[in-house]
């Protein structure tokens, strides 16, 4: 080992140490994701309507979809946005409903119309959502397939405390992986509190 590679080397570690001690030994890693998640969520007060808007950052639910196609230039980029309003600064109640927004983009439609939303919890337990809303946005070269709904609290409370989570979009399975479901978690967490 050269001499320059050795002071790389030294620099890296001495660089990581004091970030480490920083943090703290009795963090646990969940605490992490969720502060993580928390800085995901974004709250915003309209004076002028008297209401609270909390959004979540688009999460990408990309890779979700890939094993319907050979041709990876066609794959299906796939986001969810999360979103719940309440009337005032303050939360007085809980938040009846979240709003699930998946945005599927592709080179052509995939969808063509609304779909059916439903969770499955646990691989196992089914929790049907109902219909969604549909529209497109056509651009130059691609094309936004938007479905929305709206999800009661209690189905929300379910899928967060679920260890494992997959949605289906008509017959489209979409997988949440760990970050995402973190993200659910938080925003969840925020309707009641």
């Amino acid at each position: 080992m050269n001499r320059l590679t050795l002071v790389i080397i030294i620099t890296i570690l001495l660089c990581a140490v004091p970030e480490s001690f920083a943090q703290g030994s009795d963090k646990k890693s969940g605490d992490k994701s969720s502060s993580k998640a928390a800085s995901h969520v974004k709250v915003k007060y309209d004076k002028g309507k008297n209401l609270t808007i909390v959004t979540s950052k688009s999460m990408d639910l990309g890779g979700s979809m890939t094993r319907e196609s050979t041709n990876l230039s066609q794959v299906t980029q796939l986001t969810l946005d999360l979103s719940f309003t309440y009337p005032g600064e303050q939360k007085t109640k809980p938040v009846e409903s979240i709003t699930m927004r998946f945005t599927s983009r592709a080179k052509y439609p995939v969808f063509q119309r609304a779909q059916n939303l439903m969770a499955v919890i646990d691989e196992g337990t089914a929790i049907p959502l109902g219909g969604t809303s549909y529209k497109t946005d056509a651009q130059t070269f691609y094309m936004d397939e938007i479905f929305e709904i709206a999800v009661s609290y209690e189905a929300i409370k379910r899928i967060a405390g679920a260890k494992s989570v997959s949605f289906y979009l008509g017959n489209r399975e979409i997988k949440f992986r760990t970050e995402v479901l973190d993200d659910l978690r938080e925003m969840a967490a925020r309707m009641s509190s």
